[in-house]
């Protein structure tokens, strides 16, 4: 019956957000994410069910970290570079040693610009604020009643985001303002990586490869390492 329910609920969901005027990207995103529940609800309504809260630092590369450019009549030497930046967010486990993991985060990332001439070095900053929704299939080594106090994951699957917000720290004051707008609506990544679970404790760690484009008119890719500790409650 709850199943049911939250079959119908879904689709009316799914409805409105297709019939309105929201923004395609986040329409897609929507659609995926609640069918994406609403299969998991159907097949592992009888399995173990958890939620997770994390927090954790990533570190990005992009697939284009060099080049030159023209400023002011004077060639530069440009070399981007991945700073820490960090992510927080929920996910729901269902499953037992095969699991579906759909989440909700927050992730902020940043980079650094460095520019260098004959005579002169400086570096423009770079912080990418995103709306993002991973969404995970893995294995446990061991079955959950038996792996309560201490189990290991592996995973692997997409994540997509969308650009909310974006600050760049002009240093030299000659590089072109970065708006929200430059970047692409949906960046895709694949994610694997592997966890361990200690009682109501949990760290991840991952790699996400990018598989478009970030910005507008460019191959630029961008590339992640991330980590992540949070807190489980059993269902």
């Amino acid at each position: 019956m709850f199943v049911s329910f939250l079959n119908l609920l879904i689709v009316l969901v799914v409805y409105y957000w297709i019939n309105t005027k929201t923004d395609l990207m986040k329409k897609v995103i929507t659609f995926l994410f609640l069918v994406g529940f609403s299969g998991i609800f159907a097949t592992t309504s009888a399995q173990h069910l958890d939620i997770r809260a994390y927090g954790g630092l990533n570190v990005v590369q992009l697939s284009n970290d060099g080049g030159t450019t023209l400023i002011d009549g004077a060639l530069h030497q440009k070399q981007f570079a991945g700073r820490a930046g960090y992510q927080f967010g929920a996910m729901v486990t269902f499953g037992d040693r095969f699991f579906v993991q759909p989440g909700l985060q927050y992730t902020s990332v940043l980079t650094e610009l460095r520019h260098t001439t004959d005579s002169t070095k400086f570096t423009d900053e770079t912080s990418v604020n995103m709306f993002s929704v991973p969404l995970r299939v893995g294995f446990r080594l061991l079955p959950h009643e038996a792996g309560k106090i201490l189990n290991v994951r592996i995973f692997g699957g997409f994540e997509g985001h969308h650009v909310t917000s974006v600050s760049h720290d002009k240093k030299s004051g000659k590089v072109s303002d970065i708006e929200k707008d430059d970047f692409t609506n949906l960046i895709v990544n694949a994610d694997f990586g592997m966890g361990v679970d200690i009682a109501f404790l949990f760290v991840d760690a991952g790699y996400q490869l990018g598989l478009n484009s970030i910005t507008s008119g460019s191959n630029t890719k961008a590339n992640a390492f991330y980590a992540n500790v949070g807190l489980k409650l059993g269902l």
